[in-house]
């Protein structure tokens, strides 16, 4: 199901970048380092028995910081492509203080459990900034976007007579709408806001949001910072996995 998912999105990348290949294509490579703290919650269940599961209060899931990478095609002064791609993993050991059930298993209270989280999110979007002032100092327009999410919650209890190992996976895509704003009040200046979601009843939601400051020293080079978060609950009840990652952000992006 997942490999469907990936080619839905590479085809949708495909189909609109053959719109541009006539016109000379911008492109620029964002590298960004992400400062995040986490929230995340799930249940996995098996014959309709299951806990629901706070990954930090139960399991002793830490944030974390890591790398994404995020790819844009811009066509013309209001239009853009952009592909973004987060993995996501966080980690736990830490010995319960409760008793769980996870996937069919028991993790019975002050057991040592080992954790993890691991998730590949990755978001395509057209913004159509129709809205365009001053020779393009202000510029805000649509967002639309395809999302998906491909992720993992596993429990360990290696210490135990008989180890238990347990992992329940989850999956959604789903097409958003947002906005999209810049604000360039000089050549090596751009503050810029993004943010899109929508509901998708009782399979879930994503939504994510971030702003940010771009400053450009060499025409292809630039150094930013911003703030990003990102909001996912994928659903099949009554198994579901909740995950909100939100934080500060550093990039520096090349332009070719």
């Amino acid at each position: 199901m997942w490999k469907k998912t990936l080619w839905v999105i590479v085809g949708f990348g495909l189909l609109a970048a053959s719109v541009v290949t006539a016109q000379e294509t911008p492109f620029e490579f964002d590298a960004r380092y992400w400062f995040t703290t986490l929230s995340a919650e799930t249940k996995f269940t098996q014959n309709n028995q299951g806990t629901d599961i706070n990954l930090k209060s139960d399991l002793g899931v830490g944030d974390k910081n890591f790398p994404y990478g995020r790819f844009t095609f811009s066509f013309n002064p209001s239009n853009r492509l952009a592909f973004t791609y987060t993995p996501v993993s966080y980690g736990g050991d830490s010995r319960l203080r409760r008793k769980v059930e996870f996937g069919g298993e028991t993790y019975e209270a002050n057991i040592r459990v080992v954790s993890d989280l691991k998730m590949h999110y990755m978001r395509l979007g057209w913004a159509y900034q129709f809205i365009n002032l001053e020779g393009g100092k202000f510029k805000a327009g649509t967002l639309v976007e395809l999302k998906g999410v491909q992720g993992e919650v596993s429990l360990a209890a290696p210490d135990l007579a008989t180890p238990i190992d347990k992992g329940g996976s989850f999956y959604a895509v789903l097409p958003t709408l947002g906005l999209a704003l810049d604000v360039n009040p000089f050549p090596y200046l751009n503050i810029f806001a993004e943010v899109s979601g929508l509901p998708a009843g009782k399979y879930g939601t994503m939504w994510e949001a971030e702003a940010g400051v771009k400053v450009i020293p060499f025409k292809n080079f630039s150094i930013s910072g911003g703030y990003r978060l990102v909001d996912i609950e994928a659903r099949n009840d009554p198994d579901y996995a909740k995950v909100k990652v939100g934080g500060p952000y550093l990039g520096l992006s090349l332009r070719f």
